[in-house]
């Protein structure tokens, strides 16, 4: 996300990393002290199916499951973003070499998916750390480094300033899935509205130690562009481009599980088996429609944030359900929250863009 952002939002990605943050802490928050009593750990999906109806789950999963297609195709297209840059030095034009290559990631992380291998959970619990140090690396060594207003995967071109930094806020919300896990976690506590609250704002701020920071040092990058920040050594730019490769396919390869998982839930019509994974048909049908999309992606500028719209827009529906949820089933304070949150979620996903020239009118 930092380069995306970058190159989006200019100069000002830090306020644009910063009210991802924001939003994304409140919309925890409200989850957390939603669920807190009376509910049982369960997914995003499965706790506003108990809130708001069996409707609301089917709706959730249904976005997710398109959302996390779309996704892997986003993530293919920047790793072969990164082994063109590595290879030819610049942030190449999007076209068929580019297209190959996010193709070859999908299909390797298909085809592991397939298969009965299993990430070990010592390899889980250390590959976030993995991602951020490669996503660490990468932004200190301002690579790949992309000027605003080229043809390239990474950034569409045309786009007014307003209507650039929307489209960040929006493909941020890709890296924000996740704020909703709180509905894991929470009903497994016996803590108090205060330490609830207390739990979420440390939470928050944690994650945005690390999205700031790495914000922080593109964004000196950016200012300090003069020196030598296209002038990555090309055995750097190949250790860069491995390892970014290497970690986007390896959650590429459980994100896949993951998608077949929710469109398996939704066949079945009812929450999760423990003990059963999903068919392998559908696991195929879901790399058929991840190629797909990767391939609708190589017909223009900017594949890489404008796939990252399907996460956006099933983060913002699943966000805007608990928001009802909490209207519906809540307190006079949550009720406020809630409508609150649903005013904020409306104009940032459709007046802002129409303000911005982004959806007519």
């Amino acid at each position: 996300m930092p380069p995306v952002v970058a190159v989006l939002a200019g100069g000002d990605g830090l306020l644009v990393w910063s009210a991802h943050l924001l939003l994304g802490g409140s919309v925890s928050l409200l989850l957390a002290l939603l669920v807190r009593t009376g509910m049982r750990s369960a997914s995003l999906a499965d706790t506003v199916g108990v809130l708001l109806g069996p409707w609301a789950r089917r709706t959730v999963d249904g976005a997710f499951a398109v959302a996390f297609t779309l996704g892997q195709a986003a993530i293919a297209w920047f790793a072969a973003t990164c082994l063109e840059t590595a290879a030819d030095g610049g942030v190449p034009r999007p076209g068929a070499g580019g297209l190959l290559l996010a193709l070859g990631i999908l299909a390797v992380a298909v085809l592991a998916a397939l298969s009965p291998l299993t990430l070990p959970a010592a390899v889980l619990r250390l590959r976030p750390w993995a991602a951020g140090a490669v996503a660490l690396a990468c932004t200190a060594c301002g690579w790949p480094a992309v000027a605003a207003g080229s043809h390239t995967p990474l950034a569409p071109s045309g786009l007014s300033p307003d209507g650039a930094r929307w489209l960040a806020l929006m493909a941020l919300f890709f890296a924000g899935v996740g704020w909703e896990a709180v509905t894991g976690i929470v009903p497994a506590t016996t803590a108090g509205p205060r330490r609830t609250a207390v739990g979420v704002a440390l939470g928050t701020a944690s994650v945005a130690v690390v999205y700031l920071g790495l914000a922080l040092v593109e964004h000196l990058g950016v200012e300090g562009s003069a020196v030598g920040r296209d002038a990555v050594p090309a055995p750097v730019r190949w250790v860069l481009a491995i390892a970014t490769a290497a970690v986007l396919t390896c959650y590429c390869f459980t994100n896949v599980r993951t998608a077949a998982r929710i469109a398996s839930r939704l066949r079945r019509g009812g929450p999760d088996s423990p003990d059963r994974g999903p068919a392998k048909a559908v696991v195929a049908a879901v790399g058929v429609a991840c190629c797909v999309f990767a391939t609708a992606g190589a017909t223009g500028d900017g594949a890489v944030p404008l796939l990252l719209l399907g996460p956006a827009a099933a983060a913002l529906i699943g966000y805007a359900l608990a928001a009802a949820a909490a209207v519906r089933r809540g307190g006079a304070l949550m009720r406020c929250a809630g409508a609150a949150l649903l005013v904020v979620l409306v104009l940032v996903s459709t007046v802002v863009p129409i303000a911005a020239g982004l959806l007519g009118g």
